[in-house]
C-alpha cells in the first residue's frame, strides 16, 4: 500500500465557509506542524475503500475521512455558551413533562456561569420570551421566570425556533458556542409548518450565522423524522425522550458536549479529478462546488469522533490514475488559531484484476456496509410508517442476508451489531403491525433514534 504523504497547506479558509463560521479576523493561522503530536486538538486520516482501480471500468470509488479529537487543555478554561433555550409549552406538555422540562431547564442555568449567555423562549399558538439573552448571573431570577411557564395552546414550532435563533444572534460573540436548544412533544401545526422549509432555515442559520440548532422530541406525538433533519442540517444533535423523567439527564448530556468543545468550525474539503463526481456523501450533510465536496462538523468535543465516506464515480471510464487533495479545518478554541491541514490520496489504476481484490481497505468497506444498511434501515422503517408491512418486511430480510455476509466476510464487531437490530426489528414486524397507534409511535422512534446514533458514530464503538 502506498501511504499519503503529509502535506500542510497555508492557504485561507475556503471561500464558501468564510461567510458562515463568522471567523475573527484578529485569529491567524497557524499551520498544525507547530503543534506536537500529543498536543493536536484532532487527530485525522483519509483513506481510499480500494487502492486500485480497474482500467476502463467505470465502478464507484469511495474515500473514507475519520477525524477524533482528544481531551483539550486541562488548563484552558472552558469555551464560553450563547444558548437559547425553547421550551414547548402546548397544552400536550401537561404534567411531568413541563415539570421535568423546568428541572432540566434549571439544571441547565446551574452549569452556567457569568461569561455565558441565555435566553428563554417558549411557545405554543403564540411565542414569548420568557427571558432575553443576557449573561448569567441572577441565577435565582432566572429559575424564578422559569417557574412561570405553564402548558397551554397549539404548537408553533418554527416561531420558537426563529425567536431563538433571534436571541442568540442578539449577543452572538466570536469564540462563543452558539446554539438553540429546542424541545417539543407534538407536531408544528402553527406557522411554518412545511418540513423543507424549516429544514432550509435551519440550514441558513447555520451557514449564514454560525447558529447551530439541537432538537429534543419527548413522548410519542412529535414528528421525529422532522426533528432529526432539523438537528442534522442545524449541525448539532437529535435526542429521542422517551419518558419526561429523563428530560434532565438528557439535557446534561447535551450540556456535558456543550462544556468540552475544543474545537470550532471544523470542516472537510475534498478536492476530486475534473473527469470524476461526487454521487454522495454518507454521515453528514455535504456541499459540491468547483469540483470540490465540503462538509461543516462545526463543534467537536472532548474525545469526539466524526466519520463520513464520500461516494464517486468516473464520467466516463478510469483511463489514468486518481489523485485526491482533502484538507480539515478548525478553530483551535486554546489558542484561537485556525488550523489547517491537508493530504493527499492516490487511487492508482491496473489491468491486473489480483491487485484490485487485494486492494480493498477492510475498514473503509465495512463502513459503506454500516452507512448502507442505516439507509436501508430507513427506508423499512418509512414502509412501516406508511402500513407497508409486506414490503418492509421483504426489504427487511434481503438487507439483513446483505449485512450478514458483509459482517462474515469483515469480521465486524460494529456490523454485528447492525445485523442484530435488524433481525429484531424484521422479526417483530407482525407484531408492529398490530400495536397499538401510541406503542407503533415510541417503537419507531426508538428504533429511528437508535439508527441515527449509528450514523453519527455515537454507538458503534
Amino acid at each position: 500500500m502506498q501511504y499519503a504523504l503529509l502535506f500542510l497547506a497555508s492557504l485561507s479558509v475556503p471561500v464558501w465557509l468564510s461567510s458562515s463560521v463568522g471567523l475573527s479576523s484578529r485569529r491567524t493561522e497557524k499551520v498544525a506542524s507547530a503543534l506536537t503530536d500529543d498536543k493536536k486538538v484532532i487527530e485525522w486520516y483519509v483513506k481510499p475503500g480500494n487502492n486500485w482501480v480497474y482500467q476502463n471500468s467505470n465502478g464507484d470509488c469511495y474515500l473514507y475521512v475519520n477525524i477524533k479529537s482528544g481531551e483539550g487543555e486541562a488548563t484552558k478554561p472552558r469555551v464560553p455558551l450563547n444558548i437559547s433555550l425553547v421550551l414547548d409549552r402546548s397544552g400536550s406538555m401537561s404534567g411531568d413533562k413541563i415539570k421535568y422540562a423546568r428541572q432540566a431547564a434549571k439544571f441547565l442555568i446551574d452549569q452556567l456561569n457569568s461569561a455565558d449567555h441565555l435566553s428563554i423562549v417558549n411557545y405554543d399558538d403564540r411565542v414569548e420570551v420568557t427571558s432575553p439573552s443576557q449573561s448569567v448571573k441572577n441565577k435565582e431570577a432566572l429559575k424564578a421566570s422559569i417557574d412561570k411557564i405553564h402548558d397551554r395552546g397549539s404548537t408553533n414550532l418554527s416561531g420558537g425556533m426563529l425567536e431563538g435563533y433571534t436571541q442568540v444572534k442578539s449577543t452572538r460573540k466570536e469564540g462563543y458556542v452558539n446554539r438553540v436548544l429546542l424541545l417539543t412533544d407534538g407536531l408544528a401545526n402553527q406557522g411554518i409548518t412545511d418540513p423543507q422549509a424549516l429544514k432550509r432555515l435551519a440550514e441558513n442559520k447555520y451557514k449564514e450565522d454560525g447558529i447551530a440548532l439541537s432538537t429534543f422530541g419527548v413522548g410519542a406525538d412529535y414528528n421525529e423524522d422532522l426533528l432529526a433533519m432539523l438537528a442534522e442540517n442545524g449541525r448539532a444533535n437529535y435526542y429521542f425522550i422517551d419518558s419526561p423523567d429523563k428530560i434532565p439527564q438528557i439535557f446534561a448530556g447535551e450540556l456535558k458536549g456543550l462544556l468540552s468543545v475544543v474545537a470550532q468550525n471544523a470542516w472537510a474539503e475534498i478536492t476530486i479529478p475534473q473527469d470524476m463526481e461526487c454521487t454522495y456523501v454518507y454521515g453528514y450533510p455535504y456541499e459540491v462546488k468547483g469540483g470540490k465536496v465540503l462538509v461543516r462538523f462545526n463543534d467537536l468535543y472532548a474525545n469526539d469522533e466524526k466519520g463520513i465516506l464520500i461516494k464517486l464515480k468516473s464520467k466516463g471510464t478510469y483511463t489514468t490514475n486518481l489523485r485526491f487533495d482533502c484538507t480539515v479545518g478548525y478553530t483551535n478554541v486554546s489558542s484561537f488559531e485556525q488550523v489547517k491541514e491537508s493530504k493527499p490520496v492516490q487511487i492508482r489504476m491496473t489491468s491486473d484484476k489480483e491487485l484490485v481484490a487485494k486492494g480493498e481497505d477492510k475498514e473503509v468497506q465495512e463502513m459503506l456496509a454500516l452507512f448502507e444498511s442505516t439507509q436501508s434501515f430507513d427506508d423499512i422503517m418509512a414502509d412501516v410508517d406508511k402500513g407497508e408491512y409486506d414490503a418492509a418486511r421483504k426489504k427487511g430480510q434481503a438487507a439483513v442476508q446483505v449485512l450478514k455476509e458483509k459482517q462474515v466476510r469483515y469480521n465486524s464487531p460494529k456490523l454485528q451489531e447492525q445485523v442484530t437490530k435488524m433481525s429484531s426489528y424484521v422479526q417483530q414486524m407482525d407484531s408492529v403491525s398490530v400495536m397499538r397507534e401510541s406503542e407503533k409511535s415510541m417503537y419507531q422512534k426508538m428504533n429511528k433514534s437508535s439508527n441515527y446514533n449509528v450514523k453519527k458514530m455515537k454507538s458503534i464503538k
